[in-house]
């Protein structure tokens, strides 16, 4: 086939991407760097807190006036003797109180060993002394001050000579706070912010080093393919008819903009596969929860709607969900009972309000390999290919199993779905060249799920959220004013009686359809 791999070099520069990269991936994370930045702030609180010791403070002012002779000039001579005295005395004040004699005396003096610790200041330009005494104690504080006024005189007597304090200021009870308060708080921020912010700065590193498809132009730079579509996301709130809560072209409460896609991605895809008169379509994606299936269910729903002949099949083995989307419960056979030979009929459903038909069933294998390569499923699609205008393949993701290129040599064309901005451009291309390896036909690329002002080509959706998700909307439309034909019931239940008679027409509620496979035994 046509080589329709690129590079997958680095993707343009773009500020509305990184930004939706960092909201994307902040949304993901930013809860981790939090509780990291809680965790973080809360041991650092727990410490600050545990190792807290409050300190009380009592001081005392002091003047000072030294006993000296008086010269000629008496009041400027007595003034800077004093003043002398004061500097003197709180730079000697260290090794008087910390002399063996004086601890001696506040000993004494206390009945207990001091238990604070005692400084001395001089006032600038001014006799006055300070005496400060600190303690993690509020009562000792009080006690070793006035202990330590007490006895000061009688210690520093032998260094000053006749020295006279006279206190001026001195506390009359002892300290009610303490003089250093408890930082925990301001600790702990201050670990946790800088936490946070490097969480952020992790948060957007990594955005940037993201890699993921976002517009028709990624694609192209990627793997050279047409991007036929973009599919908005959208939400739908959970209603008490389950009917309602699907994602479907048929289901009023889906808004035009989803209709409106489908309806352009039908006319193309008709297009594609006129050209090459093809019937049997592929659909694949790289991961899960791309919307593969939703793509595949709405596209056989619309061709459908325009009087096709069309049959989706349920191509993943291992997991039946095409039932489900269609909001069906009635037990049927699928391509597991049919590819065993455990049924020699298939259980054709017929979806409500729609000429569409299904093949899915109940059973499913671990193993579907040797069931998608018996000849048995060439035979089968060789058969419907005689009855059908447009037989639709909702395949497994390519990226993950190998069932899709299995499944895809049987098919004339392959549509590949991608999600905006969940598989990285590595695993797409790896999936994309698999297939391609294949001889397959891919056809062109959907981009689902796109958000507004994200595809670079103003063809975005004011719808929030994935339909593969989550739900929550609002709207309830008619149809028929958009001219789909969802809404002409009546001609689509002519069509779906004529292609019933065509097949075997049954009494079964939801229209089962027995096909026999007997010209299909070799």
């Amino acid at each position: 086939m046509e080589d329709k791999t690129g590079s997958s070099g680095f993707m343009d520069f773009d500020f509305r991407v990184i930004f939706h990269n960092f909201a994307n991936a902040a949304r993901h994370l930013l809860w981790l760097v939090v509780l990291i930045a809680l965790a973080v702030g809360g041991y650092t609180y727990y410490n600050a807190d545990r190792s807290y010791v409050p300190y009380y403070r009592a001081q005392a002012i002091f003047s000072v006036h030294a006993s000296y002779s008086a010269t000629t000039d008496i009041l400027s001579t007595s003034n800077f003797m004093d003043k002398s005295a004061a500097v003197t005395l709180s730079a000697t004040f260290p090794y008087v109180i910390s002399s063996e004699h004086a601890i001696m005396l506040l000993t004494k003096e206390l009945g207990r060993a001091p238990a604070s610790n005692i400084v001395a200041t001089a006032t600038a330009d001014a006799a006055l002394f300070t005496m400060t005494v600190t303690s993690s104690n509020a009562t000792y504080a009080y006690e070793d001050l006035l202990a330590a006024i007490e006895i000061y005189p009688q210690a520093a007597g032998s260094i000053l000579g006749d020295t006279q304090l006279n206190v001026i200021n001195c506390p009359s009870a002892p300290p009610l706070e303490p003089v250093n308060s408890n930082d925990a708080i301001n600790s702990a921020l201050g670990s946790a912010i800088p936490v946070f912010v490097a969480g952020l700065i992790a948060i957007f590193a990594l955005s940037l080093t993201r890699k993921t498809i976002h517009s028709a132009a990624d694609l192209r730079k990627l793997v050279n393919l047409k991007c036929l579509a973009y599919i908005p996301s959208i939400r739908l709130k959970k209603h008490s008819n389950s009917a309602n809560a699907n994602v479907l072209i048929t289901n009023p409460r889906i808004p035009s903009s989803f209709n409106e896609s489908v309806r352009n991605l039908r006319v193309k895809i008709q297009k594609q596969l006129h050209q090459s008169n093809a019937k049997v379509l592929l659909i694949t994606s790289t991961l899960p929860n791309e919307g593969k299936t939703t793509i595949a269910t709405n596209l056989a729903l619309s061709l459908a709607s325009e009087g096709k002949r069309v049959i989706l099949i349920d191509g993943d083995l291992r997991k039946q969900a095409l039932k489900g989307a269609l909001g069906i419960d009635a037990s049927s056979d699928g391509l597991v009972e049919v590819l065993s030979g455990t049924s020699k009929n298939f259980r054709l459903l017929n979806v409500p309000k729609s000429t569409l038909l299904l093949l899915s069933g109940d059973e499913t294998v671990d193993q579907p390999q040797p069931l998608l390569d018996t000849p048995r499923f060439k035979q089968v699609l060789e058969l419907l290919r005689k009855k059908l205008d447009y037989i639709i393949i909702d395949s497994p993701p390519a990226g993950i199993l190998s069932d899709a290129a299995t499944t895809a040599k049987y098919a004339d064309a392959t549509l590949y779905i991608v999600r905006q901005d969940l598989a990285n451009s590595a695993q797409i291309l790896d999936s994309i060249q698999s297939l391609a390896a294949t001889n397959v036909k891919l056809i062109g690329c959907v981009l689902n799920q796109t958000q507004a002002g994200t595809t670079r080509s103003g063809y975005g959706s004011k719808y929030s959220a994935g339909y593969g998700y989550s739900y929550g909307y609002k709207y309830s439309n008619s149809y028929s004013r958009y001219g789909y034909g969802y809404s002409r019931y009546s001609e689509s239940e002519k069509a779906a009686k004529a292609l019933t008679r065509d097949l075997v027409e049954t009494a079964d509620p939801v229209q089962a359809i027995d096909f026999n496979l007997s010209d299909t035994d070799t």
